[in-house]
């Protein structure tokens, strides 16, 4: 059955309605303080390391061994505020995983307008594509890493502490 404009916003009002308006689902406080690293596979190092450091301007930390594969190694980024991104060049990728984006569609990492305008500059001295979006919650900038996986660098025009579709819906703060 295809979807349409209408069938999907009713599939939205009827989430709203049982999560986001339940207090068991939208009045809790959040066990987690961030991302700890987020990790993917490569096949292609050196490209993703000239990307991240080059283009999207993150430190690079560690290479070191996969823990349990000496044949593998990882290689990790400074996304900031103690959080890591990290990349997987296995040596036998077909017994451990796939190289691709699977189900993934993107990362965000979060930025200053200063660096949004920095990215898009060096992407485009390096003839890099790129796609921006701008909507109530933030305007981002993206392109696809040597790896296919879309990175989206976000600049917040609402901080996530005042996206609370409940208040918003309900008046309540």
């Amino acid at each position: 059955m295809s979807v349409t404009s209408e069938t999907a916003k009713k599939e939205r009002e009827r989430l709203i309605g049982k999560y986001i308006l339940a207090a068991e689902y939208s009045d809790v406080d959040t066990q987690a303080n961030g991302i700890n690293h987020l990790a993917f596979i490569t096949n292609k190092v050196d490209e993703t390391i000239e990307f991240y450091t080059k283009i999207v301007g993150l430190k690079l930390l560690r290479v070191r061994p996969l823990d349990g594969d000496e044949r593998s190694t990882m290689i990790f980024f400074d996304l900031g505020r103690d959080e890591l991104l990290a990349f997987l060049h296995l040596a036998d990728v077909n017994k451990q995983s796939t190289v691709g984006v699977g189900g993934v569609s993107h990362f965000a990492i979060t930025i200053t307008d200063d660096q949004y305008k920095g990215f898009k500059s060096r992407a485009e001295a390096h003839g890099i594509r790129y796609r921006t979006i701008e909507h109530e919650i933030l305007k981002s900038i993206s392109a696809v890493d040597p790896n296919g996986l879309e990175v989206e660098l976000s600049v917040w025009n609402m901080k996530p502490e005042h996206m609370s579709q409940k208040k918003e819906l309900t008046h309540d703060g």
